[in-house]
């Protein structure tokens, strides 16, 4: 058990490129000779199977539709990741339950964890006025009763969606050097489309008629909002599992009146009830957000990527903004 915390605290401590530079190089895992990867969420599965392209195989951990905040471990779960080269998940904060895969897997194979969050820019939760956005510092708890103090949907400002493309791309590498030009290239040129579209983002929502982004769902959209320099209220404020209070509703209601909004947003998976309740009571109109882990199994097998995605974000944020 010591050897195992041992690698957990490499994992916590030392980050991501020093970790990568310490894994030895094998030769994949996988029957046909591309890398086995297993992705906890969407994001992370679409990032790596543009970087990876044919080299790999990668399966997503998470069924489409499946709600990461209220997910619970099966016993094949941790089977299939101990089988797989390379563990992708988000962080600690988001992921709770991934150190139980990782103290699991490292007592049986060699399979490489990547927090592919590492590095990235994080925005505190608003019940946690005492933390200031930046980069995490220190390790994260393997504490099951954690609470995260910070947003862990970083992945929805743009500057972070590229630091996660280059820490899987540097775990690639190490797990298949001889295929480290194809990773870099792919990384490459995935990294200009992000460049691309956020570029889009900032000239889409650059002129507006209102800049609030009233959201009647759990916290998700404040690193698209801090992104873009928009005003973002939710429903549920931080935690996934708090019910919005009324007064929390009713204030949402008041401030629908007070601009003369025409359109809140809504998620598939996080209350849509609540939004047309909203709607219902102040004469507006519903617009959809993703996300981006909550792909329900329609999207996911109808071919939705992540870039998708965002793109039809935009065109919901333009319309419900009203931009020029």
């Amino acid at each position: 058990m010591r050897v195992l915390f041992k690698k957990i605290r490499m994992l916590f401590f030392i980050g991501l490129t020093l970790i990568l530079s310490c894994a030895p190089a094998e030769e994949p895992a996988g029957k046909d000779g591309r890398l086995a990867v297993i992705a906890t969420i969407f994001p992370l599965y679409d990032f790596a199977r543009n970087i990876g392209g044919d080299r790999v195989s990668v399966t997503m951990l998470l069924p489409p539709g499946s709600d990461v905040h209220h997910y619970e471990l099966k016993p094949n779960d941790i089977i299939r990741v101990s089988k797989a080269d390379i563990f992708l998940f988000t962080s600690f904060d988001l992921e709770q339950w991934a150190y139980k895969i990782i103290n699991a897997a490292a007592e049986k194979t060699n399979m490489l964890a990547v927090e592919t969050g590492q590095g990235a820019f994080l925005l505190p939760l608003p019940d946690s006025p005492e933390l200031d956005p930046g980069h995490s510092e220190g390790p994260p708890t393997n504490d099951p009763n954690h609470a995260s103090k910070y947003d862990p949907h970083i992945w929805l400002d743009a500057a972070n969606a590229q630091k996660m493309i280059d820490n899987i791309a540097a775990a690639f590498i190490i797990r298949d050097p001889k295929n480290s030009e194809v990773y870099k290239e792919n990384a490459g040129r995935y990294k200009r489309r992000l460049t691309e579209l956020d570029e889009k983002y900032r000239v889409s929502l650059s002129a507006c008629k209102t800049k609030t982004v009233l959201h009647a769902g759990h916290w998700a959209f404040a690193y698209l909002a801090n992104r873009y320099h928009l005003r973002y209220r939710s429903a549920y404020n931080s935690s996934a599992d708090a019910e919005p209070s009324p007064q929390q509703i009713l204030s949402l209601m008041e401030q629908v009146r007070a601009q003369k909004l025409r359109y809140i947003y809504y998620e598939d998976l996080a209350a849509p009830k609540l939004a047309g309740v909203i709607a219902s009571e102040t004469g507006v109109e519903l617009l959809k957000l993703n996300n981006g882990h909550d792909v329900g199994k329609k999207d996911f097998q109808a071919g939705e990527t992540f870039l998708s995605l965002m793109e039809k974000n935009l065109a919901n944020l333009k319309k419900g903004m009203q931009c020029r």
